[in-house]
């Protein structure tokens, strides 16, 4: 028990670490498996995903915030 732990707390400390090594891993392994764009298209999939989940969780308004990017520029 004192090793799993052990092993949990080291987990904690260096999970930055762990999950860019696994990242990495994730891309290294799709850019083998389908190739340099495929793998950039599955990427920026993601990144899409990710923001309009994330304004979704915030509850933001998806009209309100392309207003607001086009009034700054």
């Amino acid at each position: 028990m004192v090793n799993l732990e052990f092993f949990l707390e080291w987990m904690l400390m260096h999970r930055g670490k762990i999950i860019g090594v696994l990242v990495g891993l994730l891309l290294s392994l799709s850019m083998i498996f389908w190739g340099i764009l495929k793998t950039l298209l599955i990427v920026v999939c993601v990144v899409l995903g990710y923001l309009g989940g994330k304004q979704l969780d915030d509850q933001e308004d998806i009209k309100e915030r392309l207003l607001r990017l086009q009034r700054e520029r």
